[in-house]
């Protein structure tokens, strides 16, 4: 006799009807669960293609666009499971995934949500679990580390796992009320996780179950992140404790030597971080050739592929991957060598390779690597712009980030007056020239 399936599926979905069918296919195909997918007022045909499935699935519409938060709290009052699984309609779930969120969940009782090893199409990290950094904002643990390393092959407990693929025990969900509304397509699940932290629940991480996923592929993903931040730092700033650290030593990333008298002896590993010593060693020198290398094949694999027909623009990534090739055909026609860049880029040090051209992060830390999150509003971005002037001479917004001339207000109209646009296309980006 067949046991009852424990485990409902709540796909929320926007647009990109393809990415859904193919997320759809793959959680029809391993089986085990019922499917909700709850559709936010797509209007790609996404309605329709869900309507293939028949009884397989059932279908939410609303009617208007309601965001993440709603969407998911909807599905989950739909569902009747002991397991709510939520999962992001930009993934495709590997054999074993759910059975090993189950099993995870059944052999810690104390846990209450349990997240998914997340991994790019190349087979990288995109998510084994978040901690919360010394500057107290959440981040992704060894985002772009091997599938395979030793630091992200461990199941433990995090304060925070990502809601992109998430098994929540539904009448945990219930009592904490599901994810806050007030959030807008970002930090919902940062703050559905912390809030269960409080109700002395526990967060875990799940090594074997693995998805893969295009990460923040939905219109429209980042624009409500001045938002999302401020109400962060409103409601966690205060309370939140960073555990990075704890991590890092436990994992044998970083070490510290003690003996003898100041300063410390620091022993990092390159996978981990470099030291800014105004210098780099041989190795990581090595390190930055062998990653230039690796773009420059992906690049060329983004152009054979774009050659035979077009067919890059089916895969989130591959469009990526030519916007950016597109911005540095813009760069070099718009900027001199030797020009000091500043560049919107979410991390992204593909973005910096430039050609001759001396380019950073924007926002960046005190180290000028990149701040890891967003400015909080568009006088917070002036500031953090203003302090770099003395750097730089140009500054560069992708094509991916060309929202923060909507959001941030205030930053756009700082650059009217005080800088010129140079280059603008809608397919690449803005590069501006800074009057300093």
């Amino acid at each position: 006799m067949r046991s009852a399936l424990q485990s409902t599926v709540v796909i929320p979905a926007f647009n990109n009807a393809a990415l859904t069918q193919q997320c759809l296919d793959a959680v029809l195909r391993i089986g085990g669960c019922k499917i909700i997918v709850v559709d936010d007022a797509s209007s790609d045909g996404t309605l329709k293609m869900l309507a293939q499935f028949g009884d397989k699935i059932k279908v939410i519409a609303h009617k208007k666009n309601c965001g993440f938060a709603k969407t998911c709290n909807d599905g989950a009052k739909a569902a009747r499971t002991e397991f709510l699984v939520f999962l992001n309609n930009d993934t495709i779930p590997q054999p074993g995934w759910l059975r090993a969120l189950e099993n995870c969940a059944k052999k810690n009782p104390q846990s209450a949500a349990i997240g998914s090893k997340l991994l790019y199409p190349n087979q990288t990290v995109q998510h084994a679990g978040v901690i919360i950094c010394q500057d107290k904002y959440p981040r992704h643990i060894y985002t772009g580390f091997p599938a395979n390393h030793p630091a992200v092959n461990q199941s433990r407990r995090f304060q925070i796992v990502t809601g992109a693929a998430m098994l929540v025990r539904r009448k945990v969900f219930i009592a904490a009320h599901g994810f806050d509304t007030k959030f807008k397509n970002g930090f919902e699940d940062v703050d559905f996780c912390l809030r269960l932290g409080e109700r002395g629940h526990e967060i875990h991480y799940c090594a074997e179950s693995v998805v893969k996923h295009f990460e923040s592929v939905a219109p429209g993903r980042f624009q409500h992140d001045k938002h999302n931040v401020a109400r962060y730092r409103q409601r966690w700033f205060a309370k939140v404790q960073p555990d990075d650290l704890r991590f890092f030593l436990a994992d044998g990333l970083l070490e510290l030597n003690y003996e003898g008298q100041f300063p410390l002896h620091l022993k990092v590993s390159p996978e981990l971080a470099v030291v800014d010593a105004g210098r780099k060693d041989a190795l990581e020198k090595s390190y930055a050739a062998k990653n230039r290398q690796l773009a420059g094949l992906t690049r060329e694999v983004t152009k054979l592929i774009a050659e035979l027909g077009g067919a890059a623009t089916a895969s989130p990534a591959l469009e990526y991957d030519l916007m950016r090739a597109r911005l540095r055909k813009l760069v070099r026609r718009a900027v001199p060598r030797g020009a000091k860049i500043l560049v919107v880029s979410k991390g992204d040090n593909a973005l910096l390779e430039l050609g001759g051209r001396a380019a950073k992060h924007f926002p960046q830390s005190v180290t000028g690597s990149y701040a890891g999150f967003y400015p909080a509003d568009g006088k917070a971005a002036v500031v953090a712009l203003k302090k770099l002037l003395p750097q730089a001479d140009h500054l560069v917004i992708p094509q991916a980030a060309l929202w923060w001339l909507k959001h941030y207000r205030e930053f756009a109209t700082f650059l009217k007056r005080n800088a010129r646009l140079v280059a603008a296309d809608k397919n690449s980006g803005n590069i501006y020239k800074l009057h300093g």
